[in-house]
């Protein structure tokens, strides 16, 4: 992927960021909304192999996150490693009252990946990443715990889309807390 766009790239995420962190005003405060900011781990889910994730809601249903991972893995075939850094990007809305919640969710999984036998040359992907899923977060605990169905649809060359080109089912579990 060119500088210029892996650049632009970079400074959305940053703006994403500025948006998550802004204040929003809430009418009520419900248990979701006291404590709207969480961070939780994914293993498999929306980044990939695993990522850190910070999520903000923006009102009691509608929650924004953006994620980061970077991992590195050998082919099968060789001694050659790939490595991987991705960055999900994802609008979310929960349904529900208590501690038992739905999830759906919808956005993009930017990344960014170098293979040791291209000389170390990297390239950039695009993908788009869904969810479906459940969520537990009990009204007056930090705690949450989610766990979902997490596809994914990889555009471009199929040597760089991740996970692969087209269509690719995904399950993901989080753990994490609420403040």
């Amino acid at each position: 992927m060119p500088n210029k766009l892996w650049n632009q790239l970079l400074a959305s995420c940053a703006t994403l960021l500025l948006v998550l962190t802004a204040a929003p005003a809430y009418a009520q405060e419900s248990p979701s909304t006291a404590r709207p900011n969480a961070v939780y781990f994914e293993l498999f889910g929306n980044g990939g192999l695993f990522s850190i994730n910070y999520e903000r809601a923006l009102t009691p249903r509608v929650r924004v996150r953006a994620g980061a991972a970077a991992w590195t893995t050998e082919s099968f075939w060789s001694d050659a490693e790939t490595s991987f850094a991705t960055f999900p990007l994802m609008l979310q809305f929960v349904q529900g009252g208590g501690a038992h919640r739905l999830e759906a969710g919808a956005g993009v999984l930017l990344g960014k990946q170098s293979r040791e036998f291209d000389a170390g040359e990297s390239s950039g992907f695009v993908s788009l990443a869904g969810l479906v899923g459940y969520r537990f977060e009990p009204p007056q605990r930090r705690f949450i715990f989610r766990a979902g169905f997490t596809p994914f649809y990889g555009f471009g060359d199929p040597s760089v889309a991740y996970p692969d080109k087209g269509f690719m089912p995904s399950i993901g579990v989080s753990f994490g807390a609420r403040f």
